[in-house]
């Protein structure tokens, strides 16, 4: 019983501090090579088996996506996406694909010129919405005839500035 407790208060003074639980994080990291195994050999094989499903699929949505406009929005989900994933992803990083900077170089059109500016595609198809939008209101502003030249150019004028106003709104998110 002595020797126990001898035990016990050599290995409390000496080694106690070496006896310690390392955090969770740092106790289990798989290795990389596991991650690029399976990434191989099992999610790229399962993106290439679903891409003829999913451009099967975009064809065939293709008369609905293009009466409301967004046939641009359904080739990016259904093609694009999946094929970055399986062919510009590397190899076994397969959990931070989604979180990964989208973000493209565009042409903003301003009523003096233009810029350029990195949009995700989530902001460029607003932009190029807004931007329809914008033309759309100028032609009507054109058509409207009936309305004095003096008032067509005033709303013209604020139609401009709106445009401007939702631009940089965009460019702020």
């Amino acid at each position: 019983m002595k020797r126990f407790f001898l035990g016990l208060s050599l290995l409390w003074a000496g080694g106690g501090q070496s006896l310690q639980a390392e955090a969770p994080s740092d106790y289990f990291a798989p290795p990389e090579a596991m991650y690029s195994f399976a990434d191989f050999w099992v999610v790229r094989p399962l993106d290439l088996a679903v891409l003829p499903l999913t451009a099967t699929t975009w064809v065939a949505s293709l008369p609905v996506t293009a009466a409301s406009g967004t046939s641009d929005q359904a080739y990016d989900l259904l093609i694009r996406q999946l094929t970055q994933h399986m062919m510009k992803r590397p190899l076994g990083q397969f959990w931070d694909w989604e979180n990964r900077d989208q973000s493209r170089p565009v042409v903003i059109k301003f009523t003096d010129g233009y810029s350029m500016a990195e949009l995700s595609p989530e902001q460029e198809r607003k932009y190029r919405r807004a931007l329809q939008e914008h033309e759309e209101r100028i032609l009507a502003i054109e058509r409207a005839e009936e309305v004095p030249q003096k008032d067509r150019d005033a709303l013209a004028r604020g139609e401009e500035r709106r445009w401007e106003n939702v631009v940089r709104l965009l460019l702020s998110l």
